[in-house]
């Protein structure tokens, strides 16, 4: 493909953005958003720990950070169908100690090579692959892409719940873990671009180390505006219901609130980014940011149903926002020569980030018996992220679509 294929909207990469798209919703929505369907299901029928299952998961999320930049590195050297078929054979193993498990120590062991798996076939290569090849549409490839998980965990986990009563967890793991592993498979052989990924013009030059390119103007920034967002947000996700009860409100309506927040961000997804390929992606992020904060403001009043409704739609739209817009913006720093390396190191520090946030939440909460301490934080670390991107400025040589974002 050429340099100027490459521009020409999202035609050129569609089956690439549909590829996305499915294997997001299978993926993301299904194999890792119904994880707390199936720890219901194995604790009532086996009667095993939380504390060991919920270290699985632990686990697991710790070992898909830790690969993440192995995972960039691997897209950088030969393309997305390596890591990808890598990480395919990796979920292959975890569902198949997944579907042997006869103690809570196996769950454990299934999520070591489930979170590299995912690392390497959900979104990574994805995202870095719709980047290079997408410049002046990546927001909206990439909106359009993320909300297949928003839908995907819509629709997915109430099935997965239904097998699950139908057939038992070893039943439903065997269809999702079916569907996971088989999801990709037609994409890498068919569908997927072959080879090395094309480079933007802006990366033409000699290659600076890894180290002179992390020291790069705007590499702060651009850390602070990944690390901050995925403190809040994974913070909110894994609190909310608890913080909503708290408040009064009943168990069902504080599950639908969090349902909601997921729904919306599929919207935000793709508006944002639609929007964000038009009037820049630094003025959509910064507006997105905005909005989170002021949706945290509407969170700390939530007690009645009309606040905690204007939560959810403003926190839905700026949380889906900032997923579409992030990546254009860390091509515009990053660069593309490295930037499967790069975005994968930047990754890795937003997910640490996010491991913290709800650890950090629930000490405080433990020690105050209240959300209120917690909730600060979380605002302060959305202002604190809204004021980097307020200063941040656009790399010179890049797509119209970035430069128009100062």
């Amino acid at each position: 493909m050429s340099a100027d294929a490459q521009s020409d909207g999202l035609r050129p990469a569609l089956p690439l953005v549909v590829a996305g798209f499915v294997i997001s919703f299978v993926l993301v929505g299904g194999g890792i958003d119904t994880v707390s369907v199936f720890i219901n299901a194995i604790t009532q029928a086996t009667g095993w720990p939380r504390s060991g299952l919920s270290l699985g998961v632990s686990v697991g999320a710790a070992c898909a950070a830790l690969s993440t930049p192995a995972v960039g590195m691997a897209v950088d050297r030969y393309g997305v169908r390596v890591p990808m078929l890598a990480g395919v054979l990796f979920l292959a193993a975890g569902f198949v100690i997944l579907l042997g498990m006869t103690e809570p120590w196996h769950f454990v062991a299934a999520n070591v090579l489930l979170g590299p798996g995912f690392a390497g076939t959900a979104m990574l290569p994805i995202t870095v692959a719709v980047t290079l090849r997408v410049p002046d549409r990546t927001a909206l490839a990439l909106g359009i892409i993320g909300s297949g998980a928003s839908i995907g965990a819509l629709v997915l986990a109430p099935a997965v719940q239904a097998a699950a009563e139908a057939f038992g967890w070893r039943g439903a793991y065997a269809v999702l873990g079916s569907a996971v592993v088989l999801t990709p498979v037609p994409f890498l052989l068919f569908t997927l671009p072959r080879g090395r990924l094309p480079r933007h013009a802006s990366s033409a030059g000699p290659q600076a180390s890894l180290g002179a390119d992390l020291r790069r103007p705007g590499v702060p920034a651009l850390a602070g505006i990944m690390i901050l967002p995925g403190l809040a947000g994974f913070s909110v996700s894994v609190h909310l219901v608890p913080y909503l009860t708290g408040l009064g409100h009943s168990g069902t309506l504080a599950a639908a609130a969090l349902g909601g927040t997921i729904g919306i961000s599929a919207i935000g997804k793709v508006a944002g980014g639609f929007i964000a390929d038009r009037v820049g992606v630094l003025r959509t992020v910064r507006l997105a940011f905005i909005a989170w904060v002021a949706a945290l403001a509407l969170l700390h009043h939530a007690g009645t149903t009309p606040i905690l409704l204007a939560f959810v739609v403003l926190y839905g739209l700026a949380f889906g926002t900032q997923i579409a817009v992030i990546p254009a913006i860390a091509l515009d720093i990053l660069g593309g020569a490295r930037f499967g390396t790069l975005f994968g190191i930047m990754q890795l520090a937003a997910m640490l980030a996010s491991a913290v946030g709800p650890v950090s939440s629930g000490i405080i909460f433990d020690r105050t018996h209240s959300y209120g301490g917690a909730l600060l934080v979380w605002g302060s670390a959305m202002v604190l992220a809204t004021v980097i991107a307020w200063f941040m400025r656009p790399a010179t040589g890049q797509p119209a679509a970035i430069r128009r974002a100062a």
